[in-house]
């Protein structure tokens, strides 16, 4: 089973720290372009550090799609299940 809080408080800090946001300013429902102001850029640097992170080995394209907080959450949960559950893909 994955720990959703704990893996998006992970994503909070990377968000944070590719952003310069503190981590307090980032809400669990967070719209990564609108309510963080992120340009492609900075979200394509997000996922990769995400992807690293979490040792997701998911293509970049994986990422371009997500764009809220619980998105993204729920792209590295699932992926983790799989993982877990030996469905690697």
């Amino acid at each position: 089973m994955v720990d959703n809080s704990a893996v998006r408080v992970r994503i909070k800090e990377i968000i944070a720290n590719v952003a310069g946001l503190k981590v307090d300013r980032i809400g669990d429902d967070a719209s990564l372009r609108d309510d963080l102001k992120l340009d492609s850029l900075s979200l394509l640097e997000i996922g990769v550090d995400v992807d690293l992170a979490f040792k997701l080995e998911l293509p970049e394209e994986s990422y371009r799609e997500v764009t809220t907080l619980p998105e993204m959450v729920e792209l590295v949960s699932r992926r983790l299940a799989e993982r877990a559950g030996g469905g690697g893909g």
